[in-house]
């Protein structure tokens, strides 16, 4: 946009052409970027952990399954009124669209207003999960560093890239595997300029938050060297994954189809707590984020799971076991598609990860039940269950083998969670494939990604022919057949006095008078002229315009600022450019 430069913009732009070297620039920014969004995360557990820790104390213990009702009814008053600009915007999805089709673009209230939202619905035991809300906190500040500084499309793409890096890495303590999931998941391609500002983010961001805050969500725990006897049963859990992965996901659709028909908001929020409450009274791992939960079944603790849920009055069976970890399993994403689509805030990475705990320990559970020679350590598949099921949730197969075992220290594993990961997602890739009428969600293809973002890299501005003399509304005929005749399109603009885009005139509208001389005098363009089909504004992304383009089938369409005429843009030429950007060494940043 053509903004005159603030005093900021302008002291950044002076240092930056002192600097002999261009890249050292994206390292600055992004060791900025790094800190902040660690300082966003630190913010976000931080308000999670109070808001938990005193929902509980002050609940007494018969109402604490109302808390839910009360997280998802204070996160609808404030989106109904407080943020309802930024209420749509949940994580990696709504990133991507804005780097598609908003040129980059975040808004700044972002990059605090899901802190506060998905605070109030975790802290008070929604079973969701806070990476949307660093996702979309670190997108908003790496896009608004970049706006503030003035930078273009490129280099606010990288820092929005940059931000999401720097928050999972921070709240997972998982340096790589938020590296990878900003190039896997939210940047277009990868390319070697990408690797150091992206590593250095997500140290920048995972060092702040652990020097303040220690280190969270590791798993910790000792792991027998892995017997390659066990791939058999590897293999059956990356399909026992994939099948979960695909629940999960039916799951939050009908759970979202289900509440929408509810209209209004706040009834909405009422029935979504109430139906949580009851679930959490039931089984009360399903409070919250579940890690607890996950730590307690790895230091062996699978009783206190159930010690003050109804179920522990029952006789401690191992057919009762069974049964209350096939619960939690099946029942933790249908907790967390009423808590996202009732009223509370989070994401689906969270839940992926517990899930596939869940899943790994009830695989666990059953084989050593049924073959009790076998010597298993629960914690390996509770461990491969999360890469299973987070690969095909998030489509981050490489993201889920490294952050994995990143956050469970659990190296070794390497070998079965790649085979884990191979088998689950080749299946769900399989069987997505095999049905015809699956529809690829938008944001998803990597190529219709890269397609766009190379467009977007496009100035409109740069590509714009100025007009031929404009006709003017009171002009006669034969003054825009003398117009016509010495222009080299078949397109004329129609302006009025203030050059404001009026209509245009084509060369088969004025094929029928050119024939008849006594209406050279007669006619004006006002009544030759027809309304633009479809008028592109100077600073709209090129991929729109190349959308316009195909839409109404023409080579040349008129561009406007504000509704005053600029010029014309021709398919051609944009063709051309993006050619040209195609074949560049280095397509991005």
């Amino acid at each position: 946009m053509n903004h005159k430069l603030n005093r900021f913009q302008l002291a950044f732009f002076r240092w930056r052409r002192r600097q002999s070297n261009n890249r050292v620039m994206p390292f600055v920014l992004s060791v900025v970027v790094g800190l902040i969004v660690g300082a966003a995360a630190i913010l976000i557990k931080s308000i999670i952990f109070y808001i938990e820790q005193y929902a509980v104390h002050f609940a007494p213990s018969l109402l604490s399954f109302m808390l839910p009702l009360v997280g998802f009814l204070l996160v609808t008053f404030l989106n109904r009124n407080v943020f309802s600009k930024t209420a749509y915007f949940n994580g990696a999805r709504n990133v991507i669209q804005a780097i598609e089709e908003n040129a980059s673009f975040i808004k700044l209230r972002l990059v605090y207003s899901k802190f506060i939202t998905t605070g109030l619905t975790i802290g008070f035991g929604g079973s969701s999960g806070v990476e949307a809300a660093i996702i979309s906190s670190g997108a908003a500040v790496g896009s608004n560093v970049g706006r503030v500084l003035g930078l273009g499309y490129r280099l606010r793409t990288l820092l929005i890239g940059c931000g999401v890096a720097a928050g999972i890495s921070a709240v997972y303590n998982a340096p790589m595997g938020g590296f990878i999931f900003a190039l896997e998941t939210i940047l277009p391609e990868f390319t070697p300029t990408l690797l150091i500002p992206l590593l250095v983010a997500a140290a920048a961001g995972k060092i702040l938050f652990e020097f303040i805050m220690g280190e969270h969500l590791r798993f910790g725990v000792p792991l027998t060297d892995f017997a390659y006897e066990q791939i058999p049963l590897v293999v059956a859990l990356g399909v026992l994954g994939m099948l979960m992965s695909n629940y999960l996901l039916r799951t939050y659709r009908y759970c979202g189809i289900y509440f929408s028909r509810i209209k209004n908001a706040y009834l909405r929020a009422l029935a979504g707590g109430l139906a949580l409450g009851s679930i959490i009274y039931l089984l009360p791992p399903m409070f919250g984020e579940g890690y607890v939960s996950i730590n307690a079944l790895l230091s062996g603790e699978e009783r206190s799971l159930i010690m003050n849920s109804p179920l522990a009055a029952l006789p401690n069976t191992i057919w009762l076991n069974l049964l209350f970890f096939f619960l939690i399993t099946m029942v933790k994403p249908i907790a967390t598609g009423i808590c996202v689509n009732s009223g509370g805030e989070g994401g689906y990475f969270a839940p992926s990860i517990i899930t596939g705990g869940f899943l790994g320990f009830l695989f666990y559970k059953i084989v050593v039940f049924l073959f009790p020679f076998y010597e298993l350590n629960p914690a390996t598949y509770m461990f491969l269950g999360m890469a299973s099921v987070f690969a095909c949730i998030m489509n981050a197969p490489v993201t889920a083998i490294f952050l994995v075992a990143e956050i469970t220290q659990s190296y070794q594993l390497f070998v079965p969670l790649m085979l884990v990961c191979a088998v689950s997602y080749f299946l769900k890739y399989y069987t997505e494939n095999l049905s015809k009428n699956v529809i690829q969600p938008k944001g998803q293809s990597k190529a219709l990604r890269v397609d766009r973002i190379l467009l977007n890299q496009l100035n409109i501005r740069k590509l714009v022919e100025e007009g031929d003399t404009p006709v003017r509304e009171d002009d006669l005929l034969r003054t825009v057949v003398e117009i016509l005749s010495n222009s080299k399109r078949n397109v004329l603009q129609v302006l009025n006095h203030d050059n404001m885009l009026m209509g245009v005139i084509t060369l088969n509208d004025l094929r029928k008078q050119l024939g008849d001389i006594s209406h050279y005098d007669t006619l004006r363009a006002r009544d030759l002229m027809q309304p633009a089909a479809v008028v592109v504004d100077i600073d709209e992304p090129a991929s729109e315009v190349l959308d316009k383009f195909d839409e109404t089938k023409l080579w040349s369409l008129p561009v406007v600022q504000h509704g005053k005429f600029k010029g014309f843009i021709l398919k051609s030429r944009l063709l051309t450019q993006y050619r040209k950007e195609l074949t560049r060494v280095n397509r991005f940043f």
